[in-house]
């Protein structure tokens, strides 16, 4: 899918350039948060190197040996109430623990469901991970791509101020991706006892029906 390679060229050259080396334009923050750039190499290396497709990323997290999150609480967060009493590897989604090279934590889910592909983090500057997430898809604008703002909303929660950005990138037929950022201002602003400051999801859009 030639879209999915315009998405895929767009985050290589991004993750060409290492945090901090490049002088950013007015109103840019500086890239200089590593758990951020991590969140967004996680992202890359799974939920869009795989296309978002849920099967294809429940299997490659059994073959490499991920360890599977069962704690009810977790998976509630990362894959939805649904996936509460769901066996890991089932239709119903899953979730994972990434290998961090540092002590935070990440994690790769499944939602129940959507099959939406999530990366979240437990800790990570929101500005340095939403300029990469709209760089990314600003970048992957082309002649006969649809580039779409979903939700765009800031918001304060009982445990901090919470931003939710979802944009959608699809071809002329309307086949595409659909982008979720999520960030708090600190750990556990989304979700009260959950361990999450910083999210990047990726769900596939069919191609809409003539």
């Amino acid at each position: 899918m030639k879209l999915a390679r315009t998405l895929m060229a767009a985050a290589a050259a991004l993750l060409a350039v290492p945090a901090g080396a490049q002088s950013p334009k007015m109103g840019e923050p500086t890239r200089n948060d590593y758990n951020a750039e991590v969140t967004f190499r996680m992202f890359t290396a799974t939920c869009m190197r795989r296309l978002g497709k849920a099967d294809d990323i429940m299997a490659w997290a059994k073959q490499v040996r991920l360890t599977a999150v069962n704690d009810p609480q977790a998976l509630a967060t990362f894959v939805g109430a649904a996936g509460t009493s769901a066996a890991q590897g089932s239709a119903k989604g899953g979730a994972w623990i990434l290998p961090s090279p540092n002590d935070r934590k990440f994690t790769l889910s499944i939602r129940a469901n959507t099959k939406t592909c999530a990366v979240w983090a437990e800790a990570g500057d929101p500005a340095t991970a939403e300029y990469l997430f709209k760089k990314l898809i600003d970048d992957s604008k082309r002649p006969g791509t649809s580039v779409a703002t979903d939700d765009d909303q800031s918001f304060a929660t009982a445990s901090g101020k919470s931003r939710l950005l979802t944009m959608s990138v699809t071809d002329a037929s309307g086949e595409g991706y659909q982008f979720t950022f999520m960030g708090g201002d600190k750990s556990g602003t989304f979700f009260s006892g959950a361990p999450v400051q910083l999210s990047m999801q990726l769900t596939r859009l069919e191609a809409k029906k003539k």
